[in-house]
């Protein structure tokens, strides 16, 4: 059991031993680094011959990851410390037969800044309590993991880290803003698959310490039949500035954990006989259709868009339109040299690169490598239809780099100035639609 107070957040976490199991496999950690603070729980399968836990070794290796490696985007720090030590824990199976078919299922929370960027490969879950409802972030599994009903018999899905050579674990890019209060909880399935919503909330609405909350948490999910090993770890934040709320979800498997719920938006809960809270797709669209005011404005504009149409095609009689023959080629303004006036310099716009994406790529590698933002190469007609429901790149797909749009003078010598960090943000939070005509107006 550990608990600390920081500045803006208190934690606590604690682990039992399943009824069921002879050791405890499951490993806690928490520490501060120079990626920020960092919450883990590991769960794993014991190896009879082996001396090694594979969840113990699995958070060595994420420690030591974060530890040495600083990463400027917190998302990708989390993302290259689960992809590193994968592959780490299927080299070390490859290489020691005692240590064999490692199956690690694990939950990472980042913290810097008072942002939250969290993961969970395998079968354990991340939630988030906003003070009067629990929403759950990530879980390995959609059909387990969720703090939905009790003796869900369904079998444990997922892939797991160490069973495969690589994986492309998801990690929430936006960063989760939390309000005083709000609450963090990471959890092992032997805690989610036997405790539902409505008894977790009862804990963590009581004003008892922190402490107090995960030993409770934790033998609610004993009496409940848990006889698996049962860890969590609770982050309750206080002292932040942020005046909003803000968390979004990730997806896991293809599937989307929960909808995209707005800041201060109430979700309805089900059926008062069911315990778990409506997934209710939030449209914000629809939302502001349905306000009165939109409603009528939106009315007069289509009964005057209608009088319009109908003015232009009967009332409206225009002089016909004269027409301009274009200039003789050999008369055209490039060729005032014979006046005296210099050749104007040749502009060459540089050819995409055809780029396979190759294992483990991100944005962040893709950028580094030919210096264009995300937002080009995702809005790049020819890459339609090829990136995951996360817009996210494939890999093994082919995808066309659109240079004009780098910031690297190698790749685009007449344009990468209008694509500097001072021009897109430093993380590329400028480049949009605007960017682009702006730039397309002014020199294509």
């Amino acid at each position: 059991m550990a608990n600390k107070k920081l500045k803006n957040f208190e934690y606590a976490n604690h682990t039992s031993r399943g009824k069921s199991k002879d050791v405890n496999s499951d490993d806690l950690a928490f520490f501060e680094c120079i990626n920020g603070f960092v919450f883990i729980i590991c769960t794993g399968n014991v190896n009879g011959s082996s001396d090694v836990k594979p969840s113990a070794l699995t958070t060595e290796r994420l420690k030591y990851y974060l530890e040495n490696e600083f990463v400027e985007n917190p998302s990708d720090a989390v993302y290259n410390a689960l992809v590193y030590a994968n592959g780490f824990i299927y080299e070390y199976a490859r290489k020691n037969p005692e240590f064999n078919d490692p199956r690690v299922s694990c939950s990472v929370l980042l913290i810097r800044n008072n942002e939250a960027y969290y993961c969970v490969v395998g079968n354990s879950t991340i939630s988030f309590f906003n003070g009067k409802k629990l929403f759950v972030l990530a879980a390995g599994d959609e059909s387990k993991g969720n703090l939905k009903e009790k003796n869900d018999d369904a079998p444990a899905e997922g892939y797991f880290l160490g069973e495969k050579q690589s994986i492309v674990p998801e990690v929430n890019r936006e960063p989760l803003l939390a309000l005083n209060d709000d609450m963090i909880l990471l959890s092992s399935d032997g805690f989610a698959n036997f405790v539902s919503e409505k008894q977790v909330l009862k804990i963590l609405v009581d004003p008892m310490p922190v402490q107090t909350k995960t030993y409770r948490l934790v033998d609610m999910a004993l009496h409940a039949g848990s006889e698996d090993n049962i860890s969590v770890q609770l982050v309750a934040f206080y002292n932040l500035d942020h005046l909003e709320r803000k968390f979004v979800p990730i997806r896991i498997k293809g599937k989307k954990i929960i909808k995209d719920t707005p800041v201060g938006r109430k979700e309805k809960l089900a059926d008062s006989s069911d315990d778990k809270v409506s997934q209710k797709e939030y449209n914000p669209i629809t939302e502001k259709l349905e306000n009165p005011a939109v409603k009528y404005t939106l009315l007069a504009l289509g009964i005057l868009l209608v009088f319009y149409m109908f003015y232009d095609l009967f009332l409206y009689n225009p002089v016909p339109p004269v027409k301009f023959e274009s200039a003789n080629s050999q008369e055209s303004l490039v060729e005032q040299s014979q006046d005296g006036v210099a050749d104007a310099p040749e502009i060459k716009i540089p050819e995409d690169i055809i780029y396979t994406v190759q294992t483990g790529d991100n944005w962040s590698r893709i950028y580094t490598q030919f210096g264009v933002c995300s937002w080009f190469i995702r809005n790049h007609p020819p890459n339609r239809g090829k990136f995951d429901s996360a817009d996210n790149p494939v890999a093994g797909s082919r995808i066309n780099i659109p240079v004009v749009y780098s910031s690297k003078d190698e790749l685009n010598p007449d344009f990468y100035q209008e694509f500097s960090t001072e021009k897109t943000g430093s993380r590329c939070e400028n480049a949009d639609q605007e960017l682009l005509d702006n730039f397309k107006e002014s020199h294509l």
